[in-house]
């Protein structure tokens, strides 16, 4: 009796520990990220000002840098000028083609009818023959009416298709901030000359945080979507509430940076944690420690 009493007690004491290491919480350490944004200058040329300063904190749609745009200005007030200068070639092509068409319409009729008389010997070979090289004089002249007014026309869309294009140009000389964030990096100055597509700042949501951490198959359980999560700031006492975003559906193996040489070869699952950050106190880059 003794001896059950002793196996059933080892018994209790595995289950207990099988308990607490299955309701264990998981802890690691995670870097805070932000959604960084790198504004480019589409067009390129001279930096007539930069309007913020790194550090800054900006709202979706501020002017955050302004290019110089008036050769732009320039170029499309002579395609104006171009535009401007074919509507009046359509306008007259598009009377030509009226007239032309008049024309083969009177030809066309004329020569129909002495072919008809023709046909009843009222009307001699001669005149068909004039009236014939009449009608296909016409015939001509009316098709080369519609071909330049189809040219013209072409034309027309072709350049008002530049002239959006270069509108384009210069309305990306004013750089907006896309995203409400704060300025992190500057890359040019005011005075400055920039190529297009070149990066001007780069902006950070710091209202929206995020840090992802990697869990083994042991933990991975225990773990939901929409899960709360407590994101301790290193060194401090302060903590934040995250929630679990998404749970990798793919095993990797643990990134070389993160624990020990010995765990990077074990399979782990990548969690993300949201959390939010109104006051803006988790700051890009900062070391956190997450509990699940």
């Amino acid at each position: 009796m003794k001896k059950i009493a002793g196996y059933f007690g080892v018994a209790l004491l595995l289950l207990s520990s099988c308990a607490k290491k299955n309701n264990s919480t998981f802890q690691a350490t995670a870097i805070i990220e932000g959604t960084a944004i790198k504004v480019s200058a589409q067009t390129g040329g001279y930096l007539l000002k930069v309007n913020v300063e790194e550090g800054q904190d900006v709202g979706s749609g501020d002017t955050l840098a302004v290019v110089d745009a008036e050769k732009l200005g320039y170029q499309l007030n002579q395609m104006e000028a171009n535009l401007d200068e074919l509507n009046v070639q359509h306008r007259l092509a598009t009377t030509n083609l009226r007239r032309a068409q008049e024309d083969y319409d009177y030809a066309k009729t004329k020569y129909e009818r002495y072919l008809d008389l023709f046909k009843k010997n009222a009307a001699s070979q001669q005149v068909l023959d004039d009236l014939k090289i009449t009608h296909d004089r016409a015939s001509t002249a009316l098709e080369s009416a519609r071909q330049n007014l189809q040219s013209i026309s072409s034309r027309e869309k072709g350049l008002a298709a530049q002239m959006k294009l270069l509108q384009r140009q210069i309305n990306d000389a004013m750089v907006t901030a896309p995203i409400s964030g704060t300025v992190t990096t500057r890359f040019y100055d005011a005075g400055e000359t920039i190529p297009p597509n070149a990066p001007l700042v780069e902006i950070v949501d710091l209202a929206k945080m995020w840090a992802k951490v990697y869990v083994s198959e042991t933990y991975l359980p225990q773990i939901k979507i929409g899960q709360n999560a407590q994101v301790q700031i290193d060194g401090t006492t302060q903590t934040f509430t995250g929630t679990v975003a998404w749970i990798s559906a793919k095993a990797e193996f643990t990134p070389k940076n993160i624990l020990t040489q010995e765990s990077r070869t074990a399979l782990v699952y990548a969690v993300k944690i949201s959390i939010d950050n109104p006051d803006h106190v988790l700051k890009h880059g900062m070391p956190v420690t997450i509990s699940l």
